[in-house]
């Protein structure tokens, strides 16, 4: 699928619709139209590190910039049986053994996160944690952005974003000049908007990888344990 710079959507806008505006105009408005959207193109991240304390002695993570959703936050080592009638001798084969469970998997998902869940809180671009558990791992998606910083688009959100710029700066061009004529291409406009909208949400293709994922979570029967970490995926 061909990805487009996201000012390719400003020069679409100008052309066809004779949209003229500055390009922080231009940008606020198009990242509202792709909001809207909602197709957001994310790559996987895998960032490692241990918490540091703050002044309050509680334990952070600064996350990095790109941070987008935070998929998983694991600790570096499986979740085992913690009560044995042998006292620590149980606690380290039953580690070990988790362990070794674990490196024989194969063919697992690209969000599956190995290590133990761990409990944690997002504040601003920090998560705290309860306590000290050695590295962590947080699985994370970041936006996919062109050489400005901002989303790159395919062809369908291009002639969305376009649209929705021209029926803006209409829509408020008909409320300053109480102009109905105005008021009418706008509301024209609006409509395109909608149905370009509702195109753009549409993948342009699903491959059979996709496919597969699609038809493994819809006929999954994997059930929770309370107490538990539960893996969705493999």
């Amino acid at each position: 699928m061909k990805k487009y710079s996201f000012n390719t959507a400003y020069t679409q806008a100008r052309d066809l619709y004779g949209v003229e505006m500055t390009q922080d105009d231009f940008e606020n408005l198009g990242m509202i139209a792709w909001g809207r959207i909602g197709n957001n193109y994310y790559k996987l991240y895998r960032y490692y590190s241990e918490a540091q304390q703050d002044e309050n002695k509680e334990y952070f993570i600064e996350l990095p910039c790109n941070v987008d959703v935070i998929e998983a936050v694991t600790a570096s080592y499986e979740e085992y049986q913690k009560t044995s009638s042998t006292e620590s001798y149980g606690f380290v084969t039953s580690s070990y053994g988790e362990e070794f469970i674990e490196s024989r998997k194969h063919n697992t998902s690209s969000l599956y996160a190995p290590g133990k869940f761990v409990k944690y809180t997002l504040v601003d671009n920090r998560i705290y944690i309860d306590k000290f558990t050695g590295p962590i791992c947080i699985l994370y998606k970041g936006f996919i952005v062109d050489e400005d910083g901002l989303p790159s688009l395919n062809s369908k959100e291009i002639d969305a974003i376009a649209v929705f710029c021209a029926y803006t700066k209409m829509y408020k061009k008909a409320v300053i000049t109480t102009n109905g004529n105005l008021m009418q291409i706008a509301m024209t406009l609006k409509a395109d908007w909608k149905n370009l909208c509702t195109q753009a949400r549409v993948p342009e293709y699903i491959n059979q990888n996709e496919m597969d994922e699609i038809l493994n979570a819809s006929t999954s029967w994997d059930r929770k344990r309370f107490g538990k970490s539960f893996k969705p995926f493999r």
